[in-house]
């Protein structure tokens, strides 16, 4: 239950510092799942070296509860204003329920439609999903009219829809990778979808001028518990989020199966460390309000998805999407 204390915590505070987030999660004794940690996998999955608050963090983000700042937006965080992911499912529409949740919201929209409260499973770090059921649109929204709730239809395609390729430079942040000593750089193999701190030409450590020197590439700069990515494309340097660097250097790679999908089960899948930028992923866990699985068998995160969102997912992640 701790994750629902957390973010009922959040919600009636609505804003706040890091520093009370970090204090909050302590508090509440937020856990999660041994199996996240794992170094190799560390930049997708937030794990190893990773504190919990940072996992608490991008779990409540990628559920579209609570947005991230820099402390120069005011404050270092904000609840999300009560909102309604909607979709069709079949017959049926489904309100994911997403950001605040006032102690009293339940009540004030269970006469208008039914609410399927899910818990997460063990060790996964998330609030309880709750979904909105109706036969029609008109009750959702006399719901969302009843509990104050932002509706947004179709808000996994509208999301997916709008968010730019991952090879469009234009959603690049130019930067200059760090020059001072101190820093471990390491270079992303998208044939072999892992990191190497070799210069595969000489068998060296790489330096920074490996980096300058690459034409297209990602980087990762080390340094404790610092990492900064980087991305050489077409001669020039970008500082990216890790999942978009690596979608965009694996668009030039015809790797088979980094994105399957089962139509059988409604089931997207990638390698662990291959996670979808959050943007995508976000897009991708509103269909269900739930946090992708890990099948250990496979090692592939597992997205309960239509086909025609895991389609649009593909298109911004620029990969090919096989069968099962």
């Amino acid at each position: 239950m701790s994750f629902n204390h957390l973010l009922t915590w959040m919600s009636a505070r609505g804003c706040g510092s890091w520093a009370q987030f970090r204090a909050a999660v302590e508090r509440y004794h937020v856990e999660f799942a041994e199996h996240e940690q794992d170094e190799e996998i560390a930049d997708d999955v937030t794990a190893s070296d990773l504190p919990i608050y940072q996992v608490a963090r991008l779990n409540l983000e990628r559920l579209a509860h609570v947005e991230f700042f820099s402390p120069r937006a005011g404050a270092d965080w904000r609840v999300v204003p009560p909102s309604l992911a909607v979709h069709k499912e079949g017959d049926q529409w489904v309100g994911i329920l997403c950001g605040a949740r006032p102690p009293d919201l339940c009540e004030r929209i269970e006469k208008k439609v039914v609410i399927k409260k899910t818990q997460a499973a063990r060790g996964i770090p998330m609030p309880d999903c709750i979904r909105l059921l109706a036969s029609d649109l008109a009750k959702i929204e006399s719901a969302a009219k009843a509990g104050e709730l932002h509706v947004q239809i179709e808000a996994p395609t509208s999301i997916l829809a709008a968010i730019p390729p991952v090879d469009d430079p234009r959603s690049y942040v130019p930067a200059d990778a760090p020059t001072v000593p101190g820093w471990s750089i390491e270079r992303f193999l998208p044939s072999k979808l892992r990191w190497t701190a070799q210069n595969h030409q000489n068998e060296k450590d790489l330096e920074f001028g490996d980096l300058v020197d690459c034409q297209t590439g990602l980087f990762r700069c080390r340094m404790r518990h610092q990492r900064i990515h980087y991305l050489r494309w077409q001669g020039r340097t970008y500082r990216v989020n890790v999942q978009v660097g690596k979608y965009a250097v694996l668009r030039r790679q015809r790797i088979r199966n980094l994105l399957k999908y089962d139509s059988h089960r409604s089931i997207l899948s990638v390698p662990v460390n291959c996670r979808p930028p959050p943007l995508v992923e976000r897009g991708l866990v509103l269909c269900t309000g739930l946090l992708p699985v890990i099948d250990k068998a496979t090692g592939r995160l597992e997205y309960t998805v239509p086909q025609e969102i895991a389609r649009l997912a593909g298109w911004s992640l620029r990969q090919e999407i096989n069968g099962p």
